[in-house]
């Protein structure tokens, strides 16, 4: 399984993946942005960009709960895929999957 390594509360989250592929999951002032990182842990290229809405609708779920964060709740979540093509379907599906912020 592959694991999530250097969380920072609200900030990011680096994530090493089954495939050997390591991921960072970088919460900004305006969107949350998942990279791939490349040589010297450099972000390479981005693999999704988190529709606003959606982290509109997770934020308001979570409200005052400061025993929850948005990028670690993600990161767990992402940190289920084994490959990086595997990781960017889980990132559309946890966006369209309604259940997944109830849940929370």
């Amino acid at each position: 399984m592959s694991t999530v390594e250097n969380y920072q509360k609200a900030k990011c989250a680096q994530i090493s993946l089954d495939d050997g592929n390591k991921v960072l999951v970088s919460y900004g002032a305006t969107d949350m942005r998942v990279f791939k990182m490349g040589f010297f842990m450099t972000a390479k290229n981005t693999v999704h960009i988190f529709d606003s809405e959606f982290l509109y609708n997770l934020n308001s779920k979570i409200g005052y709960d400061l025993s929850k964060d948005v990028v670690k709740i993600l990161a767990n979540e992402l940190s289920k895929a084994r490959s990086l093509e595997e990781l960017k379907k889980t990132c559309l599906d946890l966006e369209e999957n309604k259940d997944f912020i109830e849940k929370i």
